[in-house]
């Protein structure tokens, strides 16, 4: 074969087999205790997190070739990153990783999701632009999306989330929870809440759940709508204050009255005997309070 031809044979050869070693394949044992710390960095990409009931971070993905991960540590502690060839242009790692239930993990990303699930101890999630998953029940969560959405089924005792354009869902309960947003929606709906304090910019507001009756509920927004559903039988007291938004009533026969300034409407009510003390706080969003079904 001459040597044009055996070059342009080479080049093909090439060209095809280039999306075949684009990634490789990753697979790391690194033991940890069932109450240790992990630390896990990957700008792009995926990363899913089980709990398990090993002493041992087990890490399995794909990653591009030109990449490397770093991982190690002790058995009180451990880490991983992945460090990109190209910092300017990074590609996506995929990591799937199973880690010993109790840890207190720690993921941060930039575009790269975040899925975890059946870890018992600490959360502490965040991501710039990407999506956060989180099923089961930790001791606590904290997750931050700034421009991405975060989903959480489970009972975490203490939950702290916050995005600012991405919507909040939560379906479960908690003892202690704080839900942030700019202009993302915030919905909640589920199980049993002793503290809940709901923030938002423009975002609109949904919390229907169970409340204990000796809970304090905090909800405010500028320009989101607000709308608290409570099952019937709750004893609970309300506050609503809006400046020039309007108020629906359908936990009680009172009222709304015009707000001290002039402008806009409060009401007062309880609903069977008063206990849990709910308040509401808008500047112009509509305030809706009634019996869920």
């Amino acid at each position: 074969m001459a040597p044009r031809s055996i070059a342009i044979a080479l080049g093909a050869m090439m060209l095809v087999a280039s999306p075949l070693t684009a990634q490789k394949k990753i697979e790391r044992r690194i033991p940890l205790g069932m109450e240790g710390a992990f630390r896990v960095m990957n700008m792009v990409g995926s990363v899913v997190v089980h709990g398990w009931s090993k002493d041992t971070v087990l890490i399995r993905g794909t990653m591009p070739a030109g990449d490397k991960m770093y991982a190690g540590g002790g058995y009180t502690g451990a880490k991983m990153f992945i460090e990109s060839a190209n910092e300017r242009d990074p590609k996506p790692t995929n990591l799937e990783i199973w880690v010993p239930s109790r840890v207190r993990l720690w993921v941060k990303t930039a575009t790269a999701n975040i899925d975890v699930d059946g870890v018992e101890g600490g959360l502490d999630l965040y991501t710039v632009s990407a999506t956060i998953d989180v099923t089961g029940s930790p001791r606590e969560l904290n997750a931050e999306a700034i421009d991405g959405d975060i989903h959480i089924t489970g009972s975490p005792a203490w939950v702290r989330a916050k995005s600012a354009s991405g919507a909040i869902t939560f379906q479960g309960g908690s003892s202690d929870a704080a839900f942030s947003t700019v202009s993302g929606v915030v919905k909640v709906d589920g199980g049993i809440f002793e503290r809940t304090k709901i923030e938002t910019v423009t975002g609109n507001i949904a919390f229907n759940a169970r409340i204990d009756r000796s809970g304090t509920f905090d909800f405010d927004t500028h320009s989101g709508s607000v709308d608290v559903a409570i099952p019937d039988r709750t004893n609970a007291s309300f506050s609503v204050v809006t400046i020039a938004g309007s108020i629906t009533n359908s936990v009680s026969r009172t009222n709304p009255v015009p707000g001290r300034f002039g402008r806009g409407s409060e009401l007062t009510t309880d609903m069977g005997e008063g206990g849990a003390k709910i308040s509401v706080r808008t500047f112009k969003g509509p305030v809706t309070i009634r019996r869920s079904k």
